[in-house]
């Protein structure tokens, strides 16, 4: 018989490694227009109003199924998120193509991992205003920039992001360009995994791709 404290020890070190599902690939093709898509769940980091995360048709076309943040809620320090409601992942491939549409105090996208609730978590972003990408650790609600680059990011453009994360060791790309590779260790335990705009930014997002490791 297996002692309790073994028994614990084996828990503790499945939960470090988290529990990666079967690899999520979302188009939204689908979800319903209208509707937010299935198997998320929504946050908000900071203040003001929840986002509104919807599928659309793409703007400007006329089949293709996006995901959008279309709140334009003003409010500076406001991050709506999206995250997956199944499986937590501590080693992670994520990919997004994302494009910015409006947003006058920011037109920002990004990748959250390692999500413990909508005040801590991991995000890497691009933001149209500024061009350039960063990432941050969030923790208790305030994020601090461990990392960056100065990039062209287009407005109403399709940009891919990666991310590649093993261990304290994160690998970030924008549109191909390796835009961060370093190390961190705020978070090394496993947590979920999402998308992230801020304040007044509207968003689509298409092809979110998730692949533990």
């Amino acid at each position: 018989m297996k002692c309790p404290a073994m028994v614990l020890a084996v828990v503790c070190a499945i939960s470090a490694m988290g529990f990666a599902a079967e690899p999520v690939k979302r188009d939204f093709e689908s979800d319903a227009i209208g509707s937010p898509p299935a198997g998320f769940e929504f946050g908000r980091t900071g203040s003001g109003p929840e986002g509104k995360w919807v599928v659309r048709l793409e703007k400007g076309g006329t089949t293709n199924h996006v995901l959008v943040q279309e709140s334009a809620d003003k409010t500076d320090y406001r991050f709506p998120v999206a995250v997956v409601k199944d499986g937590t992942y501590k080693d992670v491939s994520l990919s997004v193509r994302a494009r910015p549409l409006a947003g006058e105090v920011d037109q920002g996208f990004g990748l959250l991992w390692r999500y413990k609730d909508a005040n801590n978590y991991y995000v890497a972003r691009c933001n149209a205003l500024e061009d350039n990408c960063r990432i941050y650790h969030v923790v208790e609600g305030r994020r601090r920039q461990f990392g960056g680059q100065n990039i062209k990011v287009s407005k109403n453009t399709w940009h891919t992001m990666k991310l590649d994360a093993s261990g304290s060791h994160f690998t970030v790309f924008c549109d191909g360009n390796r835009v961060y590779d370093g190390t961190d260790e705020t978070f090394r335990d496993a947590g979920k995994v999402g998308l992230w705009t801020k304040a007044d930014s509207v968003i689509e997002f298409d092809d979110f791709a998730v692949e533990g490791r």
